[in-house]
């Protein structure tokens, strides 16, 4: 019976949270002071004189200043007291090169402010912002974490995008790490948006049960299709794991509640159909069918779930229409069990008639020697048997044994001696050939 592919996507919704220009928080491009400036008073004065530049969107001169500057002397080995090389000089040409985009760059000049001064957190921060841009997203997470750890005043945000970063890289077991520190020191700061990448984080890292409750809450906190789109995702989840009644429960309620949602009862179906319910899947695909152009696997869905419940002259109807629209000789041969249920075995003969072209199919002639059989038509069932025993393949011991019972039925005992003694070579049908011989004689 055809099987329905529902939901077999493993993510399924798409990551929804990135980061975002609004990194550049305000203050970000100025040097972090801490306490007094100790800044030596060259680093104040080179700084001092870019900053106009910078604050008119002049980039490029300010770092050519800046590097002008740094060429001076060569960078020390150790602490920089003389302010050449100073944390903030190349934390401020590292703010050059971000907004130029020139991010390569920027990134080298952040790495070597945070060389010399660990503990200074808005580098880290831009650092990551630069390595995020040029998608190193494992080194923007670690990043992204060094400047929560180095910050005095401690916010969730680089905490999250140190999850998420980590989260687009691949590793997710590393990002629902993060996440757990962030709701343990930011119980209160989880925002949608933010559990959704939690929980793309729980089922990356296949810990689908701990993603259960988070999902709920999506789906309790979200309207229109955002609920929909998480409803679809937590009712995936109970049949992903095994949980029936949880499934049957949520698919039957959404059926309720949004009747006109095609995949709701799509997902009822399979539903039913896992669980061997036949004609509860039958009775959830029809409604299915009103609200959407059904795919030909879906048709012969239908028509299988009909014939096995006893409806075959439903099941006929939509197998002749797929037949129309594609040749398929297994859809063929539950049209004739069809059919023959309906009793009209005279029109599955026609039907395959139809269908078997030359060159001949032996199945095909098989099926049609099995109806000539059942019809009592027995010379042209041993006609049949014969002709599809002479094409190659393991069914013919068979054919041959059945055309020799067919042409005994006929009366035709010459013919059938022949055709026994022909089965009687394979040995599976050897026994029953030498009964009937022996019978005949």
């Amino acid at each position: 019976m055809a099987r329905m592919g529902i939901m077999a996507r493993k993510g399924p919704v798409r990551i929804t949270a990135i980061l975002m220009a609004a990194l550049l928080l305000p203050g970000i491009l100025h040097a972090e002071i801490r306490g007094p400036d100790s800044r030596p008073a060259r680093a104040r004065l080179a700084i001092a004189r870019v900053t106009p530049l910078m604050q008119n969107e002049n980039y490029q001169q300010a770092a050519e200043i800046l590097k002008d500057y740094q060429a001076r002397k060569q960078p020390a080995t150790e602490t920089d007291d003389s302010g050449y090389h100073h944390p903030a000089v190349y934390f401020t040409l590292g703010n050059c090169y971000l907004m130029m985009a020139h991010y390569e760059q920027a990134a080298a000049a952040y790495q070597k402010a945070v060389i010399r001064d660990p503990s200074h957190t808005r580098a880290w921060l831009n650092r990551a912002r630069a390595l995020y841009e040029m998608k190193q997203m494992t080194a923007a997470g670690r990043c992204f974490e060094k400047a929560y750890d180095t910050a005095d005043k401690k916010t969730p945000e680089p905490l999250y995008y140190s999850a998420v970063a980590h989260l687009m890289a691949g590793d997710p077991a590393q990002a629902v790490a993060l996440f757990e520190r962030l709701m343990a020191a930011h119980p209160s700061a989880m925002q949608p948006e933010w559990k959704e990448n939690l929980v793309h984080a729980l089922l990356g890292d296949n810990r689908f049960e701990r993603a259960l409750p988070y999902i709920r809450e999506l789906v309790d906190g979200y309207t229109g299709e955002k609920k929909m789109q998480w409803q679809a995702v937590l009712l995936h989840q109970y049949i992903q794991l095994g949980m029936e009644q949880a499934a049957l429960d949520l698919a039957l309620l959404l059926t309720r509640e949004t009747p006109e949602v095609d995949r709701w009862w799509k997902s009822l179906a399979y539903i039913h159909l896992n669980a061997g319910r036949y004609e509860a899947a039958l009775a959830a695909l029809i409604p299915y069918g009103f609200l959407t152009s059904l795919s030909r696997e879906e048709k012969q869905l239908i028509a299988d779930l009909s014939l096995e419940v006893g409806i075959p002259v439903k099941a006929a109807s939509v197998y002749e229409k797929c037949l129309e629209e594609k040749p398929d000789k297994k859809m063929l041969r539950r049209l004739v069990l069809a059919y023959r249920q309906l009793g009209q075995p005279e029109k599955a003969l026609e039907r395959i008639r139809a269908f078997n072209h030359t060159p001949e199919d032996a199945d095909l002639i098989l099926l049609a020697a099995q109806l000539h059989y059942v019809l009592e038509q027995y010379g042209q069932a041993a006609d049949d048997y014969r002709r599809a025993a002479r094409k190659p393949g393991n069914h013919r011991g068979r054919a041959w044994l059945m055309a020799g019972y067919s042409a005994w039925q006929a009366g035709n005992f010459s013919a059938a001696r022949d055709a026994l003694l022909q089965a009687k070579t394979y040995p599976q049908q050897r026994e029953a050939a030498q009964k009937a011989l022996c019978e005949i004689e």
